[in-house]
């Protein structure tokens, strides 16, 4: 018989591959459920977990894990190292000790950031602070070699940093934030550790400084995407900063133009902030690419405060800045072309209850637009989809939705899941129609939780 001396004794890693096992867990799937639950409990040191380290943890090369793992994995239900071995695995949720979260009070910035009311529910820890880390030596290394030292920075440093950046922005054109956010924090944070960690010579502070904007850009992005608020409010902070320090107006305006943005989602008062975005794109030197985002940025802003004389003269100015571009603008507002800018002026129109502007232009661009990238075409088809509605058009609208919940499939986005949730709402209203029935009563719409 074993007794309990004789369970305590044995190696924590055996324990843990053991209880790991009778949850019929993979190791992959260990750490999928440790960084779900680190990113719910501002834990951000817990997001770097690999299947590396869990193997190991369970191999006995690391016997006892870091004390930000120690707490996840006890919330999860895990041995704790220094505990004897349970004869059943516990449930998650049964860790007798609760997960320390850090909060701080969400101030109203100068800047032109709402940052919150300092209400308990939009509370949230400062995860970047000065000295945390997501993955920081591992990405050190690959860019500047092992035992690069915090003042490390050069020039090829930050062309290798920006390049990559290149390369991982692309996944944005087929990936939700839900997959991508982890990369973009990653590279916005390693450059935010090279800033803090001395002095470098001008042009390179300058080059890290915009970088790190637009890195943090990026990662905002993805959280907003993803629904993940007061990460991307910090996000857009932090690069509203960084561009502001190293004197790039229009990089500054991008920052504003995203916060206006996520205002919009979360039902706020935006029009301040995007009025701030045009001023920086009035500024000196900014491209014209640049100046053709804002522009068109913020007419959308405009759109949905009611003002179609400010929607228009901001698309004209957006069309106007586009057609002198040189093809040179920097790779963060690279992505507005003809196409896009159509797209958006269709959506303006269609906010505005314009369908007879709204309908043609849309048609003709989505037309034109792959369906590879699902997330963005399924977003955008919706307000065709609400113009087909303002028009009567109710079939037409219906078939609309229904492609796009066709093309967008599994994609890890909420936007254009609710988007289509608040159009199918319009369309109960014609539930006598076949094709309405149809679309309400398939399951295609069960993952929006549409309420008729």
């Amino acid at each position: 018989m074993t007794s309990a001396q004789d369970v305590s004794e044995e190696p924590w890693g055996n324990r843990l591959r053991a209880w790991r096992d009778g949850m019929n867990w993979s190791q992959q799937e260990l750490v999928d459920r440790v960084v779900r639950l680190a990113y719910e409990h501002k834990e951000d040191r817990g997001t770097s977990l690999d299947v590396r380290l869990v193997g190991r943890w369970e191999s006995g090369k690391v016997r006892r894990p870091q004390g930000v793992y120690r707490r996840l994995l006890c919330h999860l239900g895990a041995p704790a190292p220094d505990a004897p071995a349970r004869a059943e695995p516990r449930l998650p949720g049964s860790c007798p000790v609760e997960l320390p979260i850090l909060s701080i009070a969400s101030p109203t910035t100068s800047d032109g950031f709402d940052m919150g009311n300092g209400d308990p529910s939009v509370q949230r820890r400062d995860f970047l602070r000065a000295g945390s880390s997501i993955a920081i030596s591992g990405l050190l290394a690959a860019v500047v070699g092992d035992g690069a030292g915090a003042g490390s920075a050069t020039p090829d440093v930050v062309y290798e940093l920006a390049q990559r950046l290149v390369s991982l922005r692309k996944l944005d054109d087929t990936l939700g934030g839900g997959d991508t956010y982890r990369l973009y924090a990653a590279e916005s944070e390693l450059t935010g550790h090279l800033l803090r960690g001395g002095a470098h010579r001008d042009s390179v502070q300058r080059s890290l400084l915009a970088l790190h904007a637009e890195q943090s850009q990026q990662a905002g992005w993805a959280a907003f995407d993803a629904g993940w608020h007061d990460l991307a409010r910090d996000h857009y902070r932090r690069s509203h900063a960084a561009a502001t320090e190293a004197g790039d107006a229009g990089l500054a305006g991008n920052a504003l133009a995203f916060h206006a943005y996520q205002l919009i989602g979360l039902g706020r008062p935006a029009r301040l902030v995007s009025e701030k975005s045009v001023h920086a794109a009035d500024q000196p030197g900014v491209d014209p690419g640049v100046r053709a985002l804002l522009y068109s940025r913020a007419a959308w802003t405009f759109a949905l405060d009611g003002d179609a004389d400010a929607t228009a003269r901001c698309l004209g100015r957006a069309e106007d800045a586009f057609a002198i571009a040189n093809g040179q603008t920097p790779g963060y507002a690279a992505w507005i072309d003809e196409n896009e800018l159509a797209i958006m002026t269709g959506r303006c129109w269609s906010e505005l209850r314009r369908p007879l502007r709204a309908v043609p232009v849309l048609e003709r661009a989505l037309a034109d637009y792959s369906d590879a990238h699902s997330r963005d075409k399924a977003l955008y088809s919706s307000w065709l989809a609400d113009s087909y509605i303002d028009a009567g058009e109710i079939e037409q609208a219906a078939e609309v939705v229904q492609s796009s919940l066709t093309v967008m499939g599994n994609t890890s986005s909420v936007r254009p899941r609710e988007r289509l949730a608040e159009v199918a709402g319009r369309l109960a209203e014609h539930g006598d129609l076949p094709v309405v029935r149809d679309l309400l009563g398939g399951h295609a719409l069960h993952p929006l939780d549409v309420r008729r």
